[in-house]
């Protein structure tokens, strides 16, 4: 499943411990692979997002308002991010 298709919902996966690095930064530590991930306020920002299962177009929505960013370019990024989440498997898709 492509994290670009329109009704794909992600949701955070399980055995993902955070921490607060700073304000608007974080720190997963994947415990299956024992990876460590750092992220910036954006990152943690969608990491929030993610709280509750949601596609790519409502992260997108909530990330426009809050953001000076292009729908289309936020897709795109935030697709690309959504992809390397998923290859780290701190996110899962919902069945």
């Amino acid at each position: 499943m492509s994290v670009h298709e329109n009704a794909a919902q992600w949701r955070r996966a399980a055995g993902i411990v955070e921490a607060e690095l700073a304000p608007g930064q974080a720190a997963l530590l994947q415990l299956e692979t024992g990876q460590y991930h750092a992220l910036n306020e954006v990152g943690t920002h969608v990491w929030a997002l993610l709280d509750a299962p949601r596609t790519l177009d409502q992260v997108c929505a909530v990330m426009c308002d809050e953001y000076d960013i292009d729908p289309a370019r936020c897709v795109a990024e935030v697709g690309t991010y959504l992809a390397q989440l998923r290859s780290a498997r701190l996110i899962e898709p919902v069945s």
